[in-house]
């Protein structure tokens, strides 16, 4: 057997085992980034309300958003521990916290009115979908794996691809040859 027929004989091999053992990591960010893209139509995310227009002057301080967020009675969204990430969104002039078990409040800018405070499920699908949900041994490890996986696939398949094509033309040559005797 040539060299050249045993390299394409490993790569089917490496190519069919790494795209079977992949296929689980693909098919969770597949499904997880479709999830991202429909999450407010699947009522995953809550919309961002409006808030009344004003200066960002106007605004009212960081310590009064944490007050009014925390004091809403959220299950697990007491105490500013509790709270993830606090995002002001100027076009709406609101202000969106979000609590470490995705709970949401929506809290007007300039008034300190809650908008909002429906559950808010994309910081969850995001960590899901980033790997940060499982730890950064899963992101620096599995995620780096797929990815360098994922260019090994490629160039096997370019390589299964060009080979096959090769022994093609090659034949077909050779049949034109043989005609022409």
């Amino acid at each position: 057997m040539s060299r050249s027929v045993k390299l394409y004989q490993l790569s089917r091999k490496v190519h069919k085992w790494t795209g079977l053992i992949l296929s689980v990591v693909f098919m969770f960010m597949a499904v997880t980034g479709l999830l991202l893209v429909y999450m407010i139509p699947l009522g995953l995310a809550d919309e961002l309300r409006m808030g009344k227009e004003a200066s960002p002057s106007e605004s009212i301080s960081m310590e009064k958003v944490v007050s009014i967020a925390t004091s809403q009675d959220l299950p697990g969204a007491t105490s500013v521990e509790d709270i993830f990430r606090i995002e002001l969104r100027p076009s709406a002039n609101v202000y969106q916290v979000r609590f470490n078990n995705s709970q949401d409040v929506q809290i007007d800018a300039s008034t300190g009115e809650v908008l909002s405070t429906d559950p808010d499920y994309s910081t969850y699908l995001i960590t899901l979908h980033d790997g940060s949900f499982l730890g950064n041994w899963y992101r620096y490890s599995v995620l780096t794996m797929a990815g360098l996986s994922l260019i090994l696939l490629s160039f096997s398949g370019y390589y299964m691809f060009g080979f096959s094509l090769y022994k093609r033309l090659m034949a077909r040559k050779k049949t034109k040859g043989n005609l022409q005797i």
